[in-house]
């Protein structure tokens, strides 16, 4: 009895040492061996499509680069230029969505480019002679300007950088939709890389 006491005495010892362990751990670092910060994605703008396909590959590139998962706050219609002010409405935001980062971004109108080529094909017409079709092919590029603002604590100095995404397929294609969307993703791609090193 008194052998199988000491034996459940000494094992909620080893769990009470190693709960003691996990409570005094560090924080989650990012890749690159830093303390991760915690971001909020306060509000981002421009157009609606692009916008759409910009934002969660944004996020979901983030925490491929070891950003973590990034909280996005923008149904709550916060104007990050609020959040970065001094006053009630920044603390009252920040209480609600304690982060040491604040993003916002600007995504503008993508410019498209509109490409025609011409491919020619011999061949033999109804009546036998040789007649040379000329094929119209019609692809577009794109490219997608975004700007990306960070804050940290209220009242401290707001910096802003910028990157601009293209797609790199030049789809042979009827609209530009595509092309818009692919550049917006590449513009994603490389806000995450930037801010990355921008955080560290």
């Amino acid at each position: 009895m008194m052998r199988a006491r000491s034996a459940a005495l000494a094992a909620l010892a080893v769990l009470a040492a190693a709960a003691s362990a996990c409570s005094s751990a560090p924080p989650a670092a990012t890749a690159g061996g830093a303390p991760a910060k915690r971001l909020v994605l306060v509000e981002a703008k421009g157009p609606g499509p692009e916008l759409d396909r910009f934002v969660p590959h944004f996020l979901s590139a983030a925490s491929d680069r070891g950003l973590g998962a990034i909280v996005d706050a923008r149904l709550t219609g916060a104007h990050l230029a609020d959040v970065g002010a001094s006053g009630e409405a920044s603390a009252a935001f920040r209480k609600e969505y304690p982060g040491d980062v604040y993003l916002g971004v600007m995504l503008a109108p993508c410019r498209i480019n509109r490409h025609e080529g011409h491919i020619y094909d011999r061949q033999i017409s109804p009546a036998g002679q040789p007649q040379r079709i000329d094929n119209v092919v019609v692809s577009y590029d794109a490219d997608c300007t975004v700007a990306v603002t960070v804050v940290g604590e209220a009242g401290s100095a707001v910096k802003t950088f910028d990157v601009s995404g293209r797609n790199g397929t030049a789809e042979v294609s009827a609209s530009d939709t595509e092309a818009e969307g692919q550049a917006a993703e590449d513009a994603a791609d490389r806000a995450a890389k930037k801010l990355v090193s921008f955080l560290r």
